[in-house]
């Protein structure tokens, strides 16, 4: 999985906004009213991510590995991940 495809994918398939001013790249999701972070990247992160940076993005966004992957992939429409995101944000608070 390469950073240009989560990149990719959390501003063309959520419609999530990119902030890089701070100390690392904020991907905002504004939802029902309100705005979440879903996203969380390095500036010094390039290429291929690891396993532990996919683990990283994909408990940002209440996914577990496998289904970050398919939404990266876009195996997992947009609808899809957004009600994997509810039901599993909802079931932790």
């Amino acid at each position: 999985m390469n950073i240009r495809d989560v990149k990719r994918a959390f501003i063309n398939k959520l419609g999530a906004e990119e902030d890089n001013r701070k100390d690392h790249v904020y991907f905002y999701l504004d939802y029902k009213e309100s705005q979440y972070t879903v996203g969380k990247l390095s500036h010094s992160w390039s290429g291929d991510l690891n396993d532990t940076q996919v683990g990283m993005l994909s408990r940002k966004l209440y996914l577990r590995k496998l289904e970050f992957e398919a939404f990266v992939d876009c195996t997992l429409n947009t609808d899809q991940t957004i009600d994997l995101w509810q039901k599993n944000r909802r079931a932790l608070q």
